[in-house]
């Protein structure tokens, strides 16, 4: 019994030498339940995760229960209400008043800004679509993150865009055709990505196949897009390193 417990749970000790667990809440707002599964690959197998579907009426758990929350992207607009809106951004005031860790991708990087900051937070993108693989420079404490590269290709599908970051957080990545590509805030927990690091190159290109006509239709040529792939196992890197470095009071 003990060696399964170990086995699925990451253990890490506190400084009074407290064993305490890595357990993991995803938070998916994807239409299709598919971010879920993509986040959990990039999981050691020994720590624990709770996956929540929020589009499909599930239940959000109490956080407190969790020693990391991560809210996932989704085909959803940030600028668009839905019923679940009000009390996301209460999850995510939640768990900053309680120093629990937080990662958002793309809807989920807008959506705790918008909880922060009210609608004016996020907005359109005013250059359009940003879809396929795309270069964004890792700049300040962003080029801490081990296996970041200062010019990194990752995948972006992105329409929306976050306007406004908490003043005690610090911009670690971006681009031309958005400036904040990303963000880490270590006093409020969170850390925070536009793009999607949780795509393979064949599962990026899965997507992109999928959205054809919607590239098509913005003038972005798909075979171009297929021909590249991302410069960093992007996974691996952006993961890893908010399970490593954001650490807050953990639970048992």
């Amino acid at each position: 019994m003990i060696l399964k417990i170990l086995y699925f749970l990451k253990m890490e000790r506190n400084t009074e030498g407290i064993m305490k667990t890595v357990n993991v809440l995803i938070l998916d707002y994807s239409v299709d339940r598919s971010e879920a599964p993509l986040f959990r690959r990039w999981f050691p197998d020994n720590c624990a995760s709770t996956s929540v579907y929020i589009y499909f009426g599930e239940d959000f758990p109490d956080p407190l229960e969790y020693s990391h929350v991560m809210h996932t992207g989704s085909s959803l607009s940030i600028c668009a209400e839905a019923d679940f809106l009000e009390e996301a951004e209460e999850i995510v005031r939640k768990c900053i008043d309680e120093d629990i860790p937080q990662m958002g991708v793309c809807y989920g990087h807008q959506l705790i800004c918008r909880s922060l900051h009210g609608p004016s937070a996020i907005g359109r993108c005013s250059n359009g679509l940003e879809a396929g693989w795309m270069d964004v420079e890792i700049i300040g404490s962003g080029l801490e993150i081990p296996g970041a590269a200062p010019v990194s290709r990752v995948l972006q599908s992105h329409f929306d865009r976050v306007l406004k970051i908490p003043d005690t957080s610090e911009v670690i990545a971006t681009n031309a055709h958005t400036d904040i590509q990303g963000f880490a805030d270590r006093e409020k927990n969170l850390f925070s990505l536009q793009f999607h690091p949780e795509f393979t190159r064949a599962e990026g290109n899965r997507l992109f196949l999928k959205e054809a006509r919607l590239l098509k239709d913005n003038g972005i040529d798909l075979a171009s897009v297929l021909e590249d792939g991302p410069s960093i196992e992007t996974g691996k890197v952006f993961f890893e390193y908010f399970l490593n470095t954001f650490v807050g009071r953990r639970r048992n």
